[in-house]
């Protein structure tokens, strides 16, 4: 088990050295000037984003985008709605000393599907009824959320922090994937997990678990049912 772990871990360095090494192999190099430019988008339900972004998601009755990047990489970060999906994504890989920062306004937000370094932090709580995300990589995610049906999947060295509430919460988490989750207060949790994960989670009234690895599951409330499938060195844990 323990030759597992050491091999997991190597493995989740040796792909962070790896995109480290690509993103700066043949990169553009920032001026170091920063600017910020609005964007016109249409209507759009659904993020996908790709690449080192900063973003700053809030929910309002607009639907709006600014960009805040070095002036020279401007005209390589591509934003784009495909059907109902705003794309964000950058044509050329780049070596900034300086992050490059979005601000999102949307209205109805069904999914947000993540890959690279992405930093995500909503500003204010985020409303819906069913809500999907998806990241991989060594994203970093922090949200409010108050919504009925929750599915997220996490991979890689992924992180995030959840506060708010859900009638239920499907979760996935392999690598060594890390939900914080204390504060988010969910009625039926079930949760798959492989890996060194480690998911700390607040719940209610039904707690199903099968976890593979050396996953690590700590759970906050009194659910009336806990069902636990295992294998490997996991564990599952009440705390108070």
């Amino acid at each position: 088990m323990k030759n597992r772990i050491s091999i997991l871990l190597l493995l989740v360095a040796v792909t962070s050295l790896s995109v480290m090494s690509s993103c700066h192999l043949g990169c553009i190099k920032g001026s170091g000037k920063q600017v910020s430019e609005n964007r016109n988008i249409s209507k759009f339900s659904k993020l996908e984003i790709s690449g080192g972004f900063k973003i700053n998601l809030k929910q309002d009755s607009s639907y709006t985008l600014s960009v805040t990047a070095d002036e020279n990489l401007m005209k390589y970060i591509r934003t784009e709605v495909s059907g109902n999906k705003l794309k964000l994504y950058t044509r050329k890989n780049f070596c900034s000393e300086s992050p490059i920062m979005l601000n999102v306004g949307i209205g109805q937000l069904e999914e947000i599907k993540g890959s690279g370094a992405v930093e995500l932090v909503s500003e204010g709580r985020i409303n819906a009824q069913n809500f999907k995300m998806s990241f991989s990589g060594a994203s970093k995610i922090d949200m409010d959320l108050s919504v009925a049906d929750l599915q997220t999947e996490a991979s890689g060295a992924t992180q995030i922090n959840l506060k708010g509430q859900a009638a239920s919460h499907t979760l996935k988490v392999s690598g060594v994937g890390k939900l914080h989750a204390f504060d988010f207060v969910v009625g039926n949790y079930n949760i798959k997990t492989s890996g060194s994960g480690n998911c700390e989670i607040n719940v209610l009234k039904s707690l199903i678990t099968h976890t593979s690895g050396v996953a690590n599951i700590q759970y906050k409330g009194n659910p009336s049912n806990v069902e636990t499938h295992k294998s490997g060195a996991s564990s599952i844990k009440k705390v108070q």
